[in-house]
């Protein structure tokens, strides 16, 4: 479907909706409640005529599918603005462009890399190539500072790079931005820009929970969720039952850096004589199997395709996948908006063939996702 016609009145609640989607906090969607404030031409006076042609119109703007017209259910004798009309965006980029709204944060980095253009007190290697990152990518979390003051908090990083000093990426973070602790992260451009060397900053270890047997271990199960976890490591059943298993939280697992000393840091649940053996496995090369168990869902599938980055010998565990997927194909799954999972992406390939060959088309096809814990041991 094209672009529908830029009619003033569409423009007018287009920005409306824009805005506030602009002054959320997080992601860019929103909901406008297309009420008298916002659209008096559908109150008051107006007839059935001039209402039909608003719904027309509004329709057009549907149609391109950056936005969704939500309305209550219909009941007799009920108009448009009976069924409470609003809007809802799903397109914020594509929207913005087809009615030239210009972000304010946009606006205000444009301007705060102009100041630090003329800014004699603020200098850096290649100044040219770091107003140029700025442009491309803002640091979005200043723009409601004074410009003197965004640029303190730059020359206050600056700084910091310059010293040397060595300390956790969140940590230099919050010295430089008053207090904020994620600024930088996914910045490294901007780090080596202001002058910090390889491994001054870094990220925080990765905590990794483990449970090694009394008898030592015979392979490593990556264990998705924490109650699942816990269960598998309270009785241990025949299939794990020479396994050490490890707990970490989310996607962090999958991280390159859990393999390094520095990159992660071990917790076991219980100290027994294999703890050691553990570590010199991890940071070493050791050729114990490794596999992975979480929920049956895209995420689960991407978090096992990242660990076969730091373990390229990472499969999903058939044990638990198996009985997840039986429970999949009998329809006791639930559809991926019932756990607001509708977002999770298909990772397309693992690189596993298990999973490349049955969870994965499994899921495709039935459209359906089963979490770990419904699992039964």
């Amino acid at each position: 479907m094209g672009a529908p016609a830029k009619h003033p009145l569409l423009l007018r609640v287009a920005e409306a909706l824009l805005r506030r989607a602009d002054a959320s906090v997080g992601e860019r969607n929103a909901v406008l409640k297309l009420d008298a404030k916002v659209l008096p031409e559908l109150y008051g006076v107006a007839g059935p005529n001039e209402v039909g042609r608003i719904e027309l119109l509004l329709e057009g703007l549907t149609a391109s599918g950056w936005v969704r017209l939500r309305l209550n259910k219909p009941r007799a004798f009920q108009t448009f603005t009976d069924r409470n009309p609003a809007l809802e965006l799903f397109d914020f980029e594509a929207l913005a462009t087809w009615c030239g709204f210009v972000p304010k944060g946009e606006a205000w980095n444009r301007r705060f890399v102009e100041h630090l253009r003329d800014s004699d007190s603020f200098e850096v290697a290649d100044k040219p190539a770091l107003l140029d990152y700025l442009l491309r990518s803002p640091l979005t979390a200043l723009n409601h500072l004074e410009f003197s003051d965004a640029e303190r908090c730059l020359s206050n990083l600056r700084a910091m790079c310059a010293s040397g000093r060595a300390t956790y990426l969140r940590e230099a973070s919050a010295l430089s931005f008053h207090g904020r602790s994620k600024v930088l992260d996914a910045r490294e451009e901007l780090l080596r820009l202001l002058g910090a060397t390889d491994g001054q900053l870094t990220e925080g270890p990765i905590q990794l929970l483990c449970s090694v047997p009394v008898g030592g271990f015979e392979d490593v199960l990556f264990v998705e969720n924490l109650i699942t976890f816990e269960r598998m490591c309270d009785g241990r059943g025949s299939a794990w039952a020479s396994t050490a298993l490890v707990f970490a939280s989310g996607f962090k697992s999958g991280a390159r850096r859990v393999r390094q000393p520095a990159g992660s840091r071990l917790y076991f649940r219980e100290h027994v004589a294999g703890c050691d053996a553990f570590g010199d496995w991890l940071y070493g090369a050791g050729a114990q199997p490794v596999s992975f168990f979480g929920d049956l869902d895209y995420s689960g599938m991407q978090i096992l395709a990242n660990l076969r980055v730091a373990f390229p010998i990472c499969t999903g565990w058939e044990p638990g996948y198996r009985a997840l997927l039986a429970m999949l194909k009998t329809g006791c799954g639930h559809a991926p908006y019932q756990a607001d999972k509708a977002g999770q992406v298909d990772p397309g390939s693992t690189g596993c063939r298990f999973a490349d060959c049955e969870l994965l088309p499994a899921m495709r096809s039935l459209n359906l996702f089963v979490d770990q814990e419904a699992w039964s041991m």
